[in-house]
């Protein structure tokens, strides 16, 4: 056992010896296996355990467990309790993806915490079948086919080559202590449905069924490696990067048979769904004015490209300018300084230079980026105009209208950043100071 798993390292280049491991021990057979089996072959690691709080005395147990097996393998070790029901009621999510999402986020900070190059977890051959059947139970390509993969980023997973058997067993030989995990055994979860009802009945009809799906998932996996080959050289021929955008020309999208499948191959990966992806064809054909969103990107057509931007994942971000003292946190270089208004002859009148009233500013300024139903009074109009028009007159296309920055006085907008500042707070023959906002 121990040779097949440094065999898989190293053959996977999972990571070298000298590195620092972070393994994700929950205290079950597979993850107090692997902990085993690291010290065994001489890794140092440290080990991380979750304390989800849902079963009680028993995840209190638990966890004396994995800080005792951690002083026995001279391991240090690190536990964070989590509060997974209020995860779920803030963000609406099972409890399942709640723990996830907690579990790995902080695997992450706690790897960087303790200098680890990689985060090991414990899942192994029947997992990774598991989770094929999970996938074509609810609909998926091929990809979605090939299980578990052994890399996930920094997330490495070492037990990818070993059967649930193989763990038992080696566990028994060594006489190896675990902990059972009570809700295992309940198949109100997807995961154990499969697990206890579906795969069993599938080894009465073939014994070595896990072995079998193994073989399968490899092959499924070298398909999937040719397909996104044949996708990249595609995607080479028709999109092109173009500043911070990607364009694509659509008569050779529309060329492409069966669309459908095409669109999903070329489009999935900036985020869009596969029923978005469908309806791609469909705006193909109407031209320009139609967009589709996806969490990351935006899509649209103008006259014969297709163009990709990047959606701002600040979009409602706030940032604050305190004063004119303290602007070092923007994400926009910007000088800012107060000046008497006899000291400032004439007003500079480029774009990225605002000249407004000092006495008129209420700080802190709000700077965010604009949203549909902002409005402000344009420098030398005393009526007021939405954003969005004053951007088609200004004829600022899309991708550029989606990254301006707005700097508000409250509810009022003070300057539109790199475009113009709002009439109620020019610099008048009034004035007496003038804040200079300058970007740089």
């Amino acid at each position: 056992m121990l040779e097949k798993f440094n065999n898989f390292i190293d053959s996977r280049e999972l990571c070298r010896f000298g590195d620092r491991i972070l393994l994700a021990v929950s205290g079950g057979i597979d993850s107090v296996v692997m902990a085993h089996l690291f010290g065994e072959a001489g890794y140092e690691c440290v080990i991380a355990h979750c304390n989800f709080q849902l079963r009680g005395t028993e995840s209190d147990t638990d966890e004396q467990f994995v800080r005792t097996l951690a002083a026995r393998l001279d391991m240090p070790v690190f536990v964070r309790f989590f509060d997974v029901e209020r995860e779920m009621r803030e963000k609406g999510i099972s409890v399942q993806m709640a723990a996830r999402e907690l579990r790995y986020t902080w695997f992450d900070s706690q790897a960087e915490e303790s200098a680890c190059k990689a985060i090991a977890t414990a899942h192994n051959l029947n997992d990774s079948v598991e989770t094929c059947f999970l996938n074509l139970a609810r609909g998926t390509g091929i990809r979605g086919m090939t299980g578990i993969p052994v890399r996930n980023g920094n997330v490495i997973r070492p037990l990818l080559f070993a059967s649930r058997n193989d763990i038992a067993s080696f566990a028994r030989k060594k006489n190896i202590s675990f902990r059972e995990d009570s809700t295992n055994r309940e198949t109100k979860y997807n995961r154990n449905k499969v697990r206890h009802d579906v795969i069993p009945s599938l080894e009465q009809i073939n014994p070595g069924f896990v072995e079998t799906m193994t073989g399968n998932m490899q092959r499924y996996a070298e398909a999937a490696q040719i397909l996104s080959q044949a996708v990249e050289r595609v995607r080479a021929e028709i999109f092109r990067t173009v500043g911070d955008q990607t364009e694509a020309d659509t008569v050779r999208l529309g060329e492409l048979k069966p669309a459908s499948t095409w669109m999903y191959e070329l489009f999935s990966p900036y985020g869009f769904t596969r029923s978005q992806c469908e309806g791609i064809r469909a705006i193909l054909d109407a031209g320009p004015g139609k967009r589709l969103i996806s969490p990351t990107h935006q899509l649209f057509i103008d006259r014969q490209k297709l163009i990709l931007v990047t959606t701002l994942t600040g979009t409602f971000e706030r940032y604050y300018l305190d004063s004119p003292e303290k602007n070092s946190s923007l994400p926009v270089p910007m000088e800012v300084e107060v000046i008497e208004r006899g000291d400032l002859d004439p007003l500079p009148s480029d774009r990225n230079t605002a000249c407004l009233d000092y006495d008129l500013i209420q700080f802190p300024l709000t700077l965010r980026h604009w949203l549909y139903g902002d409005s402000f009074y344009p420098l030398g109009m005393d009526q007021m105009k939405k954003l969005s028009d004053y951007f088609v007159d200004e004829k600022i296309p899309l991708p550029q209208k989606e990254r301006i920055w707005i700097l508000a006085d409250g509810k009022k907008i003070v300057w539109i950043l790199g475009y113009r500042i709002d009439h109620r707070f020019r610099v008048t023959e009034k004035t007496k100071r003038v804040l200079m906002l300058r970007l740089s």
